[in-house]
């Protein structure tokens, strides 16, 4: 299996050679023009950027918005986008942003002007925008808690968030209450976006059918559960590095097609332009036929089943869920199932990010271990246990084969499949038993793993789905955010992963790969490392 893997990983570098090559021969003539068909699995559940928390919704919300600051493809450093440049105190506490002039906000949506006329964005609007993530309950304000004044504002004792600052029209101030190392890289995060008051305040909750930002393309139709329709925006700030305006598209259509044989099919009568996460059921095929489209990469991203610990048979029962987590034959699941397109997890971070543990105990496939251990849990005569799952037809295969291996054992699995909608607020309610769900990198730092989904202040809507508490592990967590040595950080965040592993709050299955089958006609197409749906659409143009 290592040997797999790292042949595999040779086999993506060179892959992204060849790709970078091919489009480098014609990167000096782009056209303009076309309209870019991408396939999508389900309607996005939110378009506003502030309840946005998956990458469904993140697809979209890419399109339309814009942050201080991204990640390069590649995924290694931060760079500009609406900032143009900015620097730190040397205590690592007040970052301070200077802004590009002249980004004006959408003068449309969904073909109607909008309230804010076209007008010119200044740090009043950044201040706005970070302030209405708390007015509207954002679920990931809190990855910014560390701002000074955060609580207050919160807790509604003070009128603004003082630790954010405008220094002038075209200067943005942040005061932290502690050095917080990933801060730059969460501003990357999709939530952190700039919005116009007066089109937020006039469409209150319902701004999520009405989004409008500064991207590259407006939304001007969205038919539910059959499209979203987005044309270029003429007013974008960007321009291409010979001076050129983008985007080169006249437009992109977010295509639903929930089954995958139709979605293939349509592919490959060329109706559509671009298929991420390719099929499984025809990965064997379209590596054959279509191997020359295909692009692949590890995903900084972790696939698991969460079971619900504030709730029986789970709560208290540290025994049955460790006798899940032995039961489960990952290797032979990623082969046969998924053909060996992710590799089998040991715990939450995935290799790639800083903390990353090669040696964390995990569980190994063991199932008289298991069966062991589901006696001693209080059931020597079997389960039965319900698990939602989202209704992606890979999402399907891998609970039908996990299913297959667990009732051997006599755990009895009920596959429940719900619109992603559905289950994700199911998830965020606490109304499950066990869940199917996964987690790619916001920011490359695990603090965006470990806190975010496992520490208890997290609980519901804001990661951790799985309702997990342990006193000590959020003590660990917490004093890592804080921590300015980096290898006493890191040396905090093994343990407490380690501590979380033992604990087995979820069922560790898979670390991902991110892959995208493009059309030969679509140039200037990259496979980024944070996963297809961050992929970079207005630097794409279509030569036929």
């Amino acid at each position: 299996m290592k040997r797999r893997l790292v042949w595999f990983v040779m086999v993506v570098i060179l892959l992204s050679l060849v790709f970078v090559g091919q489009n480098a021969a014609v990167a000096q003539e782009p056209k303009y023009g076309g309209v870019l068909r991408w396939r999508a699995v389900n309607d996005p559940p939110k378009l506003d950027p502030a309840m946005a928390t998956d990458t469904s919704s993140s697809r979209n919300v890419y399109l339309m918005f814009d942050m201080l600051v991204d990640n390069d493809p590649d995924g290694k450093s931060i760079v500009p986008r609406l900032a143009e440049s900015w620097e730190a105190s040397p205590d690592g506490k007040t970052w301070t942003f200077h802004l590009r002039k002249g980004v004006k906000f959408h003068k449309e949506s969904l073909g109607k002007p909008t309230e804010n006329g076209g007008r010119e964005v200044t740090a009043h609007d950044w201040k706005y925008s970070f302030e209405r993530l708390v007015k509207v309950n954002s679920p990931r304000a809190y990855f910014i808690d560390m701002v000074k004044g955060y609580q207050d504002f919160v807790d509604g004792k003070a009128d603004e968030w003082v630790g954010i600052k405008v220094v002038d029209d075209y200067t943005l101030q942040f005061e932290l209450d502690y050095p917080f190392s990933p801060f730059l890289s969460v501003l990357a995060y999709n939530s952190f976006v700039v919005v116009p008051k007066e089109d937020a305040e006039k469409w209150g909750k319902e701004f999520n059918f009405h989004p409008v930002g500064t991207g590259a393309f407006i939304l001007e139709r969205w038919d539910h559960d059959q499209r979203l329709v987005y044309r270029k925006n003429p007013d974008y700030w960007k321009k291409d590095e010979a001076g050129r305006q983008l985007p080169y598209l006249d437009g992109i259509e977010i295509v639903i097609i929930p089954d995958n044989t139709i979605a293939y099919e349509e592919f490959k009568k060329g109706n559509i332009d671009v298929l991420p996460a390719p099929p499984d059921e025809y990965y064997e095929e379209i590596k054959a036929q279509y191997s020359h489209l295909l692009q692949e990469r590890p995903e900084l991203g972790t696939y698991y089943y969460g079971f619900n610990n504030s709730k029986p048979p789970f709560k208290d029962n540290l025994k049955l869920r460790q006798a899940f987590n032995y039961a489960v034959d990952r290797e032979a699941i990623n082969e046969l199932v998924i053909h060996g397109r992710y590799y089998p997890a040991k715990g939450i971070l995935p290799p790639g990010i800083p903390g990353y543990n090669p040696n964390l105990r995990g569980y190994e496939y063991n199932p008289e271990k298991a069966k062991q251990l589901l006696a001693e849990a209080g059931f020597p005569d079997g389960i039965t246990v319900d698990l939602n799952v989202n209704n992606d037809p890979r999402h399907t295969l891998i609970s039908e084969a996990i299913q297959a291996q667990l009732k051997n054992l006599g755990i009895n699995i009920n596959i429940k499949v719900l619109d992603w909608g559905v289950h994700l607020d199911l998830c965020e309610r606490g109304e499950t038993q066990m869940f199917r769900m996964g987690w790619v990198a916001d920011y490359a730092d695990p603090d965006n793993f470990l806190y975010v989904l496992l520490h208890s202040e997290n609980h519901g809507s804001k990661g951790n789905y799985s309702f997990y508490s342990n006193p000590k592990v959020d003590e660990m967590l917490a004093a890592a955010r804080v921590e300015t040595d980096w290898d006493k950080r890191m040396k905090l965040y093994q343990e407490a992963e380690q501590m979380i592993v033992d604990d087995a709050p979820w069922l560790f299955l898979f670390h991902y790969t991110t892959s995208l089958l493009a059309q030969d006609w679509l140039k200037n197409m990259h496979l980024p490392a944070f996963g297809d749906y961050t992929t970079p659409l207005e630097v794409v143009w279509i030569e036929k």
